[in-house]
């Protein structure tokens, strides 16, 4: 009996190493293409609809009411760039 709650409890063990790092792999990209084209992880206010790390070159994803927005990660390009979903830009008229 203690073998199979041993068993049990490694193989529940593996599943949840296994699902954290799956998601922590796709934080760390994305944080690591921010701050490789200069720019800098932050948190802000976006649509419920919004995961970490939004395109924030177009209108929308972090434009949501207070009561409809929750906090996620963004990054931070600053004046003149912005976060295109995978590294900073420069803001071109046809981005807005």
């Amino acid at each position: 009996m203690e073998n199979k709650i041993l068993v049990l409890g490694l193989l529940i063990l593996s599943v949840v190493l296994v699902l954290g790092c799956t998601g922590t792999q796709q934080t760390t990209t994305k944080e690591q293409s921010c701050t490789s084209s200069d720019g800098t992880v932050t948190t802000a206010m976006c649509c419920q609809s919004a995961s970490d790390f939004p395109n924030n070159c177009l209108i929308g994803a972090c434009g949501c009411s207070p009561d409809n927005s929750h906090s996620v990660k963004v990054c931070d390009c600053g004046e003149g760039r912005c976060f295109n979903g995978t590294r900073c830009q420069a803001v071109s008229a046809g981005a807005a």
